[in-house]
């Protein structure tokens, strides 16, 4: 399947991928693309990137969500000389990239490459001056970490032990940030999962380069379905297993519970606890108390540190 709104850009992949013996099927747009995908189910799928109506990133996550991507294997095309933060989450369901422009003898090989199973598949794009990208530096090698925040020169305000959870009970997100940043401003890989659009959680708290992952309904190149927590938690894994001195930042805890239910919500949260007690990440919670019931917020508590920001309750006269 050729997914790209440009015609010219379908004819022509479209004439050379016949040329090698494969049946083209082609789609103008992400909408179109999802559809065929699920009717057709193609072997290999060359999933452009910026499409107008739904971009590639979230047409891989949409596959990813029905669970397609176990079954067809995606190339992307790209004419990015730096993929960012889209791939964050999507690593493990690209088979490979082919910048454009490209050769028709480039394309021929990799499709080959691909739909056979040879081990020569890479997982980055192919630029003219190789630069470290955003996957190899995130799930490669421990001693290039990337999305790592200028370090400031002031002394860390709080220390968090290494391979321990802290909720943090709060109204707001305020100290659960407050912590988050200090942390990642200090030479320790971070990850936000949060509620909040992460162009607002930049602003405020001025995190230019941590990866920020977006819980939210829309369609867009950072976000996670809410109702998707198995996707969430297998990326959040992923993160803690690969980058070595790291902390993770969990807002929207609430929002996750309403999306699900809080048995799926806890299973998940204890999930990540252990992966970030094996290897010596930290993890950060932020809850409001008010939306959990006792029994609740004793089971989201459990083995964890507790950081209590909320005022203290008048006691209740005695009638």
């Amino acid at each position: 399947m050729i997914v790209d709104d440009n015609s010219d850009v379908l004819a022509i992949v479209t004439e050379l991928v016949s040329a090698a013996g494969y049946r083209a099927i082609t789609a103008s747009g992400g909408r179109e693309a999802i559809e065929k995908a699920k009717a057709e189910m193609p072997d290999l799928m060359l999933l452009d990137i910026n499409m107008p109506d739904i971009d590639g990133w979230s047409v891989l996550r949409s596959l990813k969500e029905e669970g397609l991507t176990s079954k067809i294997k995606v190339m992307m095309l790209t004419a990015y000389t730096d993929i960012g933060t889209d791939i964050f989450g999507l690593q493990d369901v690209v088979s490979g990239y082919m910048r454009k422009p490209f050769t028709n003898t480039e394309l021929s090989e990799k499709i080959k490459e691909i739909v056979e199973g040879q081990e020569t598949i890479t997982l980055e794009p192919k630029m003219e001056e190789q630069k470290p990208s955003f996957l190899s530096r995130l799930i490669g090698r421990k001693e290039t970490p990337v999305g790592m925040e200028k370090v400031k020169r002031t002394a860390k305000r709080y220390e968090l032990r290494k391979g321990f959870g802290y909720v943090v009970k709060e109204t707001k997100p305020e100290k659960s940030f407050e912590i988050f940043t200090d942390q990642v401003t200090h030479n320790i890989q971070g990850l936000c999962i949060t509620r909040e659009h992460p162009g607002i959680i930049r602003k405020k708290w001025g995190l230019e380069k941590t990866p920020i992952i977006w819980l939210s309904n829309q369609l867009g190149r950072v976000y996670v379905n809410p109702t998707n927590i198995g996707i969430l938690s297998d990326t959040i894994i992923r993160f803690i297993e690969k980058s070595g001195d790291s902390v993770v930042m969990l807002d929207g805890i609430e929002f996750l519970i309403v999306n699900n239910d809080f048995e799926k919500v806890l299973r998940m949260v204890h999930h990540i606890a252990e992966a970030t007690m094996e290897y010596k990440s930290r993890l950060i919670i932020s809850v409001d108390p008010r939306t959990l019931d006792i029994r609740e917020m004793a089971l989201l508590e459990r083995n964890m540190e507790v950081i209590d920001t909320m005022p203290p309750q008048p006691a209740k006269p005695i009638r």
